[in-house]
């Protein structure tokens, strides 16, 4: 919880969905793109990723309200073969354009086994495995990356030159649950440090760096620093995160024309210019390789080899990439959605600016 003095809140995802897309809905977005928004982010939350749930409604709003995001774009696919595209956002919501490309990725891999789309002038999409996990009711593997921020130092640097830039891949499984990999290419998210900063709590070593350089526990100063790749350090292999960052940005924005690097300006960045986010995408079609039903067995295998795996001392079990998220999602979806109290108090003051009152009264059940 914050320390704001509001208590938090536990909430039905669909009503927080409901909530959220009349909040966007008030910014003339139309109904089927505040929608499809309210459903990413509220995905994230329903699989335990706070720092990228309805947490960010306020700063997608202020976007909106300065004219920085196009509250009707229309995404289109201005270059295209048969197995690659190139979506143009529109400047909309990031959401409307990534599920264009995704989406194109399904149809198009159908077809031709393998097929990849790169988006530019875009916006912050919200989780990247939401959109790899597109591909798995289509028996295809999906990947989803995005280029963000600069907010992460390059390694032996201490300048922000790099996004956070997440790689998500999505992988069909049989009996077992689908294996589900979502990282971001930085030693943690950015949003990681917004809930401490919330919370007053100080942040573990090795995830930033202050304005000069140096290793901080303070999320203040790790935001008026940088982020650390992922490994932290050289010695344990910070040049692997750093490299993968850039990959990213040459896959998403390079390819689509997006903005890279220090000129990416994404969400928590410059607040008076337009960001142009790129975004990469792809579909895999397994049985292109083999029988759907024996690659699935033999993930099953992998799995099953994973989980079972004696844990080191300290741990009760290996986990497999996804198993946290799809048991939070579980849970939450028992339970409901735990939003803190700074999420409570960003929500009702703009459910009382865009006269949501009602919309926010079914969601706390007032």
């Amino acid at each position: 919880m914050s320390g704001s003095g509001e208590p938090g809140a536990r909430v039905d995802a669909a009503a927080l969905r409901r909530f959220t897309s009349a909040v966007l809905r008030t910014y003339d977005v139309p109904v089927e793109h505040a929608d499809l928004t309210a459903e990413v982010l509220v995905a994230a939350d329903a699989c335990g990723i706070d720092s990228h749930g309805v947490s960010r409604l306020g700063l997608y709003t202020l976007k909106l309200e300065r004219g920085l995001v196009n509250p009707r774009p229309r995404p289109r696919i201005v270059r295209e073969t048969a197995t690659t595209c190139v979506v143009d956002g529109d400047n909309g919501l990031g959401p409307v354009a990534a599920v264009l490309a995704m989406d194109w990725c399904i149809e198009r891999a159908r077809d031709v086994a393998v097929a990849c789309a790169s988006v530019g002038h875009g916006n912050h999409y919200g989780i990247a495995g939401w959109y790899a996990r597109r591909a798995l009711p289509h028996a295809m593997i999906g990947l989803s990356l995005t280029n963000a921020t600069s907010l992460v130092a390059p390694t032996f640097g201490r300048r922000p030159l790099l996004g956070t830039n997440p790689i998500a891949v999505a992988v069909p499984a049989g009996r077992e649950r689908p294996f589900v990999l979502d990282m971001a290419t930085s030693a943690v998210s950015a949003g990681k440090l917004q809930l401490a900063m919330a919370a007053g709590e100080p942040i573990p070593e090795g995830w930033a760096v202050d304005a000069e350089g140096r290793g901080t526990t303070d999320p203040l100063a790790g935001f008026g620093g940088a982020l650390l790749p992922l490994g932290s350090t050289r010695e344990l292999g910070s040049h692997k995160g750093y490299g993968l960052a850039v990959v990213v940005d040459v896959l998403s924005a390079l390819l689509s024309g997006a903005a890279f690097g220090p000129h990416c300006l994404s969400l928590t960045s410059e607040l008076d210019q337009v960001a142009n986010v790129g975004h990469f995408f792809a579909a895999v079609r397994v049985d292109a390789f083999r029988p759907f039903e024996e690659f699935t067995a033999a993930m099953d295998d992998m799995i099953r080899g994973l989980r079972e795996a004696p844990p080191a001392p300290g741990h009760d079990r290996v986990v497999v990439a996804g198993e946290p998220e799809l048991d939070e999602e579980d849970r939450r979806g028992r339970e409901g959605i735990p939003l803190d109290a700074g999420t409570v108090e960003s929500l009702r003051g703009l459910a009382v600016e865009r006269r949501c009152e009602d919309e926010l009264g079914a969601l706390l059940g007032r």
